[in-house]
């Protein structure tokens, strides 16, 4: 899976060619119950989805249109866990979520991330706080 980089996020760039495992990625996103650490479809959505979840970053309120990449990896990638955390959905649901986001990636692996993200128009502002 190849992710571009801008000029600056070089340090993010570093950490998505790095391995990311169940430790770091509970670490990195507290708001992921820690019951589901043995889980074997975890250890395998963590290895795959590894460089995109070095790059995810919770969007704020504010965020408008969805946010930039970052964002979405994070909603796409990490958001059913955090709902799982409070609550709010059942765990063999999350699971079984987490295992169709694998057949999806599994279908295309060279383009999955490509398809997270929806295409900007030329020109249209970041999103963000204004």
């Amino acid at each position: 899976m190849d992710i571009c980089h801008s000029p600056t996020n070089r340090k993010s760039a570093r950490c998505a060619q790095t391995a990311m495992t169940v430790e770091e990625f509970l670490a990195r996103f507290p708001e992921v119950p820690r019951d589901l650490r043995d889980e074997a479809i975890l250890a395998e959505y963590v290895m795959v989805f590894g460089p995109l979840l070095h790059l995810a970053q919770k969007p704020t309120p504010c965020m408008r249109d969805g946010g930039d990449a970052q964002h979405v990896f994070y909603v796409r990638l990490v958001n059913d866990l955090a709902i799982y955390g409070i609550g709010l959905a059942k765990r063999d649901r999350t699971l079984a979520r987490l295992a169709a986001t694998l057949d999806q990636y599994r279908a295309r692996p060279a383009t999955f991330a490509c398809t997270l993200v929806p295409r900007r128009a030329a020109g249209a502002p970041r999103s963000g706080c204004t």
